[in-house]
């Protein structure tokens, strides 16, 4: 039997800050994302995704009433076959989406189905307006496209980041948690 979270229609946005990566959180990782995180070349390419997979897992079992290494993600993308696509859980009618970009890590959940994309980006040199339209079509691309999308631009989660959710579900509320103190300390 499949474990179900609550039906609602809210999406929360967690996010965190780059600092609060450390290796502890791998614990909470299966064999593929350890594998991932030590493929990656830079120092904060590897924090980046090792935070993303820690913190969806964290944020799904809480939803799901499991550990987090409990949870099933799967990665397999959907055009390829390749394990590098949108994160699901399988047997769930959890829905998540996950973006990091600069010193930015998010994750989006919606509890009982529907569709969901998230992205966050760094502005850096470029313009404004550039990044909005890239979060834009990222969040839409996440939420699996097409029409009947709503568009949510969030608050900044740090200086010069932009943040855009995509969904099919244009009632439900969106809410914006920073979560440092969700995830294990590094002397846990």
């Amino acid at each position: 039997m499949a474990v179900q979270p609550p039906t609602t229609s809210k999406i929360t946005v967690f996010t965190v800050g780059l600092t609060v990566a450390h290796v502890g959180l791998l614990e909470v990782l299966d064999q593929r994302e350890r594998q991932r995180v030590d493929r990656a070349v830079a120092e904060a390419d590897r924090a980046r995704f090792l935070l993303g997979a820690a913190l969806l897992r964290i944020v799904a079992g809480s939803m799901l009433d499991l550990p987090a290494e409990a949870v099933t993600v799967d990665r397999t993308c959907s055009h390829c076959g390749r394990w590098h696509g949108r994160p699901t859980l399988p047997g769930t009618a959890l829905e998540m989406s996950v973006s990091h970009s600069g010193a930015v890590v998010t994750v989006a959940a919606l509890p009982g189905g529907g569709r969901v994309g998230i992205d966050v980006e760094r502005t850096g040199d470029r313009p404004t307006l550039e990044v909005v339209a890239w979060t834009i079509a990222e969040a839409k691309f996440k939420a699996g496209g097409g029409p009947g999308l709503t568009l949510h631009r969030l608050p900044p989660p740090a200086p010069r980041h932009v943040l855009t959710l995509a969904t099919n579900q244009p009632a439900a509320t969106v809410e914006v948690v920073e979560v440092a103190t969700l995830l294990p300390s590094s002397t846990s």
